[in-house]
């Protein structure tokens, strides 16, 4: 509590870092077990949020996990550290929890084991390779032997999502077998989906099907649900995509060292409105010589589509143009969602708010195009503070504005979640998300204005 009564804000203090990052990156393989060596504080979150996002089983009863490392969660067994272990080394309990995996991983078809260190156990200082040689590369009996496995000893401690991601993702990469280098015409990798982005699988899903339609198969993409399997096929692709910068950039400059797959960034940034979806498939055809003429006939049904609803609501309520909305994201996306709203619908800019994640390359082009506009105030704005008819941004957040007192409309773009039930699939990304978005932001300001 603050002097006069005035209570800390909690909210931003939720927010994913590092250890998120590379937690996620081995939960976002589809047959893959992460491993957390830490204290049980650091395992629940994570655990729950990765069954929610990718769910295996029909039911949930905490009886069925009861393994000691487990605590009645599916996802991310622990080693549950304490004080002493943090004095005398987690040796006894490292040694424990991987014979107990991979006796556990034929049953539960795991083909990738991957060990993170929480900020803390990083400190202990336990040579954790040697307990993987002994127990998982080189176990007594032999039909124990082959899932690969690797550790990550220390993620970046404070630093962002991001860092954490693609430090993890590459030693995944680094661990499993590839096929040798093959590029086949007109195939892609996309980088920079992960589990922990809203909708994350329906956005995968749009992607390959607007590629399908120009003739582009997606071979991979890495951090988003796909299997060992897939992602040993990685080096087959003509050209990786950079879906998000701010968690792939790292990522494709590894793959261009390693086998030589050459990569684009998105120039409008990630495909969200019906703009940046066109250019984005524009860009990609433009680089594997592509045909794009079906992907753009599917976008431009979806945009007439809209424009029959927005011009009903405007005729009727003036709106949406000159209505104001605020956004709290990555760069990437606050610049691919600002430009739309603004230049599509007629909207303002009330505050913009870039989280962690920070691409210095759409920062700057988000800056420029608030400048252009004469809106550069917006990304000096609070969030919380300023008054706005449309957040966009993660639950916690729109939270935290209701805690305000404000009266406003907010429609959840990132994790964490209010909690919703998505049960009919959604997406943010293609002409079907600007749809969406697009519902979201007209049903809101009725309610707002």
């Amino acid at each position: 509590m603050k002097a006069g009564g005035k209570m800390n804000n909690s909210f931003e203090n939720i927010t994913p870092d590092s250890l998120t990052g590379a937690l996620f990156a081995v939960e976002g393989i589809g047959d893959a077990c992460t491993i957390l060596n830490g204290p049980t504080g650091c395992k629940f979150y994570h655990s729950a949020i990765s069954d929610s996002q990718i769910l295996r089983n029909p039911g949930y009863d905490p009886l069925e996990h009861l393994e000691i490392n487990h605590f009645g969660q599916p996802r991310i067994p622990c080693t549950y550290l304490d004080s002493q272990d943090y004095i005398f080394g987690s040796g006894e309990k490292l040694s424990r929890i991987f014979k107990s995996t991979l006796e556990s991983a034929a049953k539960k078809k795991y083909r990738l084991i991957g060990v993170i260190n929480s900020p803390g156990a990083a400190l202990i200082g336990d040579d954790i390779e040697q307990f993987l040689d002994s127990t998982i590369r080189k176990p007594a009996e032999e039909k124990l032997r082959g899932i690969p496995c690797f550790s990550l000893e220390n993620t970046g401690f404070s630093d962002s999502f991001g860092v954490g991601f693609q430090k993890a993702m590459i030693k995944i990469l680094e661990t499993l077998p590839m096929n040798e280098r093959n590029a086949k015409p007109k195939t892609v990798n996309l980088l920079g989906l992960t589990i922990y982005q809203k909708y994350y699988r329906q956005n995968y899903k749009t992607i390959k099907k607007l590629l399908e339609l120009c003739g582009i198969e997606v071979i991979a993409a890495p951090g988003a649900g796909d299997t060992t399997t897939i992602l040993s096929k990685i080096p087959e692709a003509a050209l990786d995509v950079i879906i998000y910068p701010e968690y792939a950039r790292e990522i494709a400059l590894y793959l261009e060292t390693q086998f030589g797959i050459s990569y684009i960034c998105l120039d409008e940034g990630p495909p969200i409105g019906f703009d940046s979806i066109k250019a984005f498939i524009l860009q990609i055809c433009r680089a594997l010589n592509a045909d794009p003429n079906k992907a753009i006939e599917c976008i431009e049904q979806s945009r007439a589509r809209a424009f029959m609803f927005l011009s009903r609501f405007s005729s009727l309520l003036g709106l949406p143009k000159g209505a104001f909305f605020s956004i709290k994201a990555e760069s990437s996306t606050s610049y691919a969602l600002t430009k739309w709203l603004c230049t599509y619908l007629g909207m303002i800019p009330a505050a913009i708010s870039m989280n962690n994640e920070i691409d210095s390359i759409f920062a700057e082009k988000l800056k420029t195009f608030l400048d252009t506009i004469n809106y550069p105030e917006a990304l000096n704005n609070s969030v919380i503070e300023t008054p706005t008819h449309i957040l966009l941004g993660d639950g916690n957040t729109i939270l935290e504005l209701k805690n305000k007192g404000q009266k406003f409309c907010g429609i959840e773009i990132a994790l964490p979640a209010l909690g919703y039930l998505d049960i009919t699939e959604k997406t943010l990304f293609g002409d079907q998300g600007a749809l969406f978005l697009l519902e979201q932001i007209l049903n809101g300001l009725r309610y707002v204005l």
